[in-house]
């Protein structure tokens, strides 16, 4: 499978660029997508606008993606980009110290979540919209992403094993990525405009809340 960090690569819906310049093309389009998505959601987004921040004429834009819809795809590619860059920062990655218990590696985890949500809000948000509203425009790479971060959940419940008291660790990493991508990406996108607004609780108390739920998950056995 060819990975979608290539963005010369043509989506689903797109106009193939035959030629090196209309790559290059393609490169600056969705360049600016990438920053526009950051900014606002999809929704709001106009091919106009797309062109007037890339620089290049409304024509051209839609000789390359032929409508709006076109660019779906390419919401999954620019946060596919931007998972592969966390992965290479090593300024974000979860750092753990030799002392460290299971709670405060749970801890540490739930805040490092929250920061990426923090951080690009509007581009996960559309990630995970359209994710829900148009899957058959996802790809495969959404799958590859999902057991990406199930395996980083599997290494901490294997590191903490004597402190995990689930029988089954796969089972175990499936779960948690679930709490953390239902709770804490329901909150972090949307907050009072959904169920989070039953919510008294300001961000820290949050973060902790949820790594007590984490945390208590994988101590507690099953019944």
């Amino acid at each position: 499978m060819e990975k979608s960090d290539d963005i010369s690569k043509p989506r689903r819906g797109e106009i193939e660029a035959s030629q090196d310049r209309s790559r290059r093309t393609r490169e600056k389009l969705v360049t600016a997508f990438g920053a526009l998505l950051r900014e606002k959601a999809f929704e709001a987004i106009t091919m106009a606008e797309l062109a007037e921040r890339s620089g290049v004429a409304v024509g051209t834009v839609y000789r390359r993606f032929a409508n709006k819809e076109a660019l779906i795809p390419v919401i999954f590619e620019v946060y596919l980009q931007m998972l592969q860059t966390q992965s290479t920062d090593n300024s974000r990655h979860m750092t753990l110290e030799d002392d460290d218990t299971l709670w405060d590696a749970t801890l540490k985890l739930c805040k490092a979540a929250w920061d990426v949500l923090e951080r690009d809000p509007q581009l996960i948000r559309s990630a995970h919209l359209y994710a829900r509203l148009r899957p058959d425009l996802v790809g495969e790479d959404w799958d590859d992403i999902i057991e990406g971060s199930v395996g980083q959940f599997r290494q901490l419940i294997d590191h903490f094993s004597d402190e995990v008291q689930r029988p089954d660790a796969d089972g175990a990493a499936r779960m948690v990525f679930y709490l953390l991508n239902t709770v804490m990406v329901e909150q972090g996108l949307y907050g009072d405009a959904g169920p989070g607004a039953a919510l008294k609780v300001d961000t820290p108390a949050f973060i902790e809340d949820c790594a007590t739920t984490v945390y208590g998950y994988l101590t507690v056995g099953e019944a």
